[in-house]
């Protein structure tokens, strides 16, 4: 067991980083009648990949653990002498890395395979994925729950069984939230019948989070050519808007959530662009859904957002506020810039009062999701 931390002692904690799935973890993990259906590890001739059900082709993971790799020597496609098997299920070694960018504390999110058990049609299957899944991140962060925060996973195959997997997993040791990655009932367009679900999350005091966007596809394999970091932010405006007007933040305000990986630069102009045609609108296209606030009351009340490099939010804080922002190092993926984060902290926040910067880079990750001290 790692030192315990006081709350005083957090300098830097990083809102959004990600594990290293072993490659048995599901093997290992799951029914045997189910063990030749889940992600696994298969070394091709053109290098590492998983193996997915479902999945048009083998998904290669190079660039999912590049933090730190030399321009030259990234890419995609890795050989097995090439990867730190030990950064993979070993914490005591997470924690290593932790040190090695000065970082005090991390929230933890799946990796690429992940995508293949929240896309797998096959509810019994995927719902033993989920909690094979959620078993080992709870193991994983118990080692130090001060230091290592995994968001447990909601199934996203039925309601009743997301509910249980939330009740089962609120009281594990090292779970610190919960990752909404499609709707509970399935799909990727909210219905009431989720409600039970958000109530449950609601009700642990842990907040829900989703990274990116929802989407119960299946992986694919990265195409080059693209930037897709430039597009993180496109699902989280209209997200919030379907669930502003689904009323349930109006049902359960105790509900918190938390956008990963989103930027927040954006944010002034989505806010005030939503309250001005909402109100254009309100009594015309808009009268059989009214609001009980604006939608920057409920953007303020009830979402966060994490950022990685954002210069525009952090010019910006003051009218997106410094209580909604987090920041992060998204280790150990391409755009982390670990083991240097400090220094990309210390310019990016460099005219930024340090009762300020110490919110955004630690303070509000500690007060959402609780890190044991």
């Amino acid at each position: 067991m790692a030192p315990l931390r006081t709350r005083s002692s957090y300098r830097v904690i990083s809102a959004d980083t990600h594990v290293l799935e072993p490659a048995d973890l599901w093997t290992s993990r799951v029914e045997p009648r189910y063990r030749d259906r889940v992600p696994r590890i298969e070394w091709l001739d053109r290098g590492g990949a998983w193996i997915i059900e479902g999945a048009a082709e083998p998904i290669s993971f190079g660039f999912t653990m590049a933090a730190g790799r030399p321009a030259a020597a990234l890419t995609d496609w890795l050989r097995p002498d090439e990867v730190d098997v030990e950064s993979w299920d070993m914490p005591e070694k997470r924690l290593e890395i932790q040190d090695a960018d000065n970082i005090d504390a991390e929230l933890l999110f799946p990796n690429r395979p992940f995508q293949g058990v929240v896309g797998n049609r096959d509810a019994d299957l995927h719902n033993a994925m989920v909690r094979a899944y959620n078993d080992w991140l709870s193991e994983f962060c118990s080692y130090a729950p001060n230091r290592l925060g995994g968001v447990a996973t909601i199934p996203n195959r039925g309601v009743r069984a997301a509910v249980e997997e939330v009740e089962r997993t609120a009281q594990m040791p090292g779970i610190a939230g919960f990752l909404l990655n499609a709707y509970p009932h399935g799909g990727t367009q909210i219905s009431d019948e989720d409600d039970p679900v958000f109530r449950a999350v609601a009700a642990t005091g842990k907040p829900l989070a989703i990274h990116i966007m929802l989407n119960d596809d299946m992986p694919y394999q990265l195409d080059a050519g693209t930037l897709p970091g430039t597009g993180h932010f496109y699902d989280c405006p209209g997200r919030m808007l379907e669930i502003i007007f689904s009323g349930v933040l109006d049902r359960i305000p105790e509900l918190r959530i938390v956008f990963h990986e989103t930027d927040c630069g954006w944010l002034p102009y989505f806010v005030d662009q939503a309250d001005d045609n909402y109100l254009r609108h309100a009594k015309a296209t808009l009268k059989d859904h009214p609001l009980a606030k604006l939608p920057s009351d409920y953007v303020r009340d009830h979402f966060h957002f994490s950022f990685i490099h954002d210069t525009l939010a952090i010019a910006n804080r003051h009218r997106i506020g410094v209580d909604k922002m987090l920041w992060s190092n998204d280790f150990p993926h391409i755009a982390s810039d670990w083991p240097s984060s400090w220094k990309q902290i210390g310019a990016a926040f460099a005219e930024v009062p340090d009762e300020e910067r110490q919110a955004i880079v630690a303070g509000n990750a500690l007060r959402l999701y609780r890190f044991a001290n």
